[in-house]
């Protein structure tokens, strides 16, 4: 039986005026895009949570009218979400890891009758905890991450719930008198909504990945002064999996130092209550024998030297991140691996199993990106890519067919070349980014080198990006604008190996 630990705490913070907003990390972009992809394309039964996601990408208005009793005549609310660098005071609580923390960040005004709430929003995602919540099974690090998005947004949308179809909200709303706070009740930060909304959503989660998910409840009068054993089954109580072999892992919430062992076929866990007055709840997932057509990771990771003592080139590294980001293909994302192998920079014994259908599993895109942001080492990537090796998902060329090459060396540049950007006007907004494509093409390349892209502002005064040459010459860079870009022309030139190969503009408006 193998046995993993999960300790998690999501949490909710009300803040009742604006404060400082500090960015998040390339990591923590890196994570939110990644899980809110996966998030929408879930089509397991969940509460309705559009309107809080929608808030991250433009402004939502409410507008409410009050009856001709109340205090005041109207209310108007205007709110937005932002993703925001994760508070690490924040991290621990009760000795439980922090997953999440979604945050009401709301100005009120109140003038001649009518109420004006702008709600400035945060979300904040904890890398750190989401990226070693679920060891090396896809299956439970998936169910994981959509839980702590799920549960999060949860938060801003009871409160949007509330404020467009409450009537009590409404009412204690339009009777507010200046000195009086705002009604936040409804984000439910003692999770009395969310609580059963997420256990249901995971157990859906987890049925769709073929296991089963068993919810227990440590109450305080179980426990010795917070400490508590408890039987929670028996293996005989899964003869599905039994016979193969079986997984069981664990989620606790109020719970520290969890463990999990078995005594013979019994399934014991034991630890301690976080708040001693509050009862804990474990989480149990239970899988069975991994199949190679859902390939999972398995729980041991050996070390990975490199034979030939040689570092993994900074392109690699560099490629994986554009893939994270969508800003290249999984193609080439491949050819960046071929290169390893090809080059013995890492090692794949090719003792392959039977071949899976080929599709490259979520979680290899989330580690590429975690590992070109340093979130996680060369031997950790390393081995996710030798096991999709192994179990024939990606596919490399033998080493007997030419290598990608690792440096660029000086070529003339041919005038079969291009720079184009995709869009020759951008309108500036500032609740939503726009991001445009600078692409183009480079005769007798290297791939894997680099071109050279400098963007002239308006103001005269520039700033430089890089864009890496594929093995088809091509390359694709992307150029986030917001609201704060200066209106005007830009001017964008592109370089390689010193040579102009062409230029474009765009207009921001």
């Amino acid at each position: 039986m193998k046995i993993i630990l999960l300790l998690f705490f999501l949490s909710i913070a009300i803040i009742p005026a604006f404060g400082e907003y500090v960015e998040p990390s390339q990591q923590e972009h890196l994570l939110y895009n990644s899980i809110r992809q996966e998030f929408e394309k879930l089509d397991v039964p969940k509460r309705d949570v559009s309107d809080v996601l929608r808030s991250f990408d433009e402004l939502v208005r409410i507008s409410i009218p009050c009856d001709a009793a109340d205090i005041n005549n109207f209310i108007n609310a205007t709110i937005s979400t932002r993703l925001a660098k994760f508070d690490t005071g924040l991290a621990h609580t009760e000795g439980a890891v922090t997953g999440g923390i979604y945050i009401w960040k709301c100005a009120i005004t109140s003038y001649a009758g009518n109420i004006t709430i702008e709600c400035q929003n945060e979300l904040m995602l904890n890398p750190e905890a989401i990226k070693s919540s679920a060891e090396k099974d896809p299956r439970i690090q998936h169910v994981e991450e959509m839980v702590v998005f799920y549960h999060e947004l949860l938060h801003g949308q009871l409160m949007m719930d509330a404020i467009k179809s409450s009537d009590l909200w409404k009412n204690s709303t339009c009777n507010k008198k200046p000195q009086d706070r705002l009604d936040y009740s409804y984000t439910d930060a003692n999770h009395q909504v969310i609580s059963p909304l997420q256990t249901e959503f995971a157990q859906k989660l987890v049925e769709k990945h073929g296991g089963i998910m068993r919810v227990e409840k440590i109450t305080p009068d179980e426990t010795l002064s917070g400490s508590f054993t408890k039987k929670v089954g028996s293996l005989y109580d899964y003869p599905e999996y039994t016979s193969g072999g079986i997984n069981i892992s664990a989620r606790s919430y109020n719970i520290s130092t969890l463990q999990i062992t078995s005594d013979k076929t019994d399934i014991i866990v034991s630890g301690t209550l976080g708040n001693k007055t509050q009862s804990g709840t474990i989480w149990l997932y239970v899988f069975g024998k991994q199949t190679s057509a859902e390939p999972v990771l398995p729980a041991e990771q050996p070390e990975t030297p490199s034979p030939s003592g040689q570092e993994i080139p900074s392109w690699v590294k560099r490629t994986a991140g554009w893939w994270a980001d969508n800003t290249i293909g999984e193609k080439d994302f491949v050819l960046g691996i071929e290169y390893l192998v090809q080059n013995k920079i890492i090692s794949v014994p090719y003792t392959a199993k039977s071949a899976s259908s080929g599709s490259m599993p979520s979680w290899i895109k989330t580690n590429a990106g975690w590992w070109a942001s340093g979130m996680i080492s060369d031997s950790e990537f390393v081995f996710g890519i030798q096991y999709l090796i192994q179990h024939g998902i990606i596919k490399v060329k033998s080493e007997s067919e030419e290598p990608v090459p690792q440096t660029a060396t000086e070529y003339p540049i041919q005038k079969q070349t291009f720079v184009q950007v995709s869009a020759d006007v951008v309108e500036r907004n500032s609740y939503k980014s726009s991001q445009i494509q600078i692409t183009g093409k480079v005769e007798n390349y290297k791939a894997g080198t680099s071109v050279l892209i400098e963007i002239v502002k308006p103001d005269g005064k520039s700033f430089q990006l890089k864009g890496m040459v594929t093995n088809k010459g091509v390359f694709t860079v992307p150029l986030i604008i917001d609201g704060n870009y200066q209106p005007g022309k830009y001017i964008i030139h592109v370089t390689y190996n010193d040579h102009e190969i062409g230029s474009d503009s765009l207009m921001v408006n």
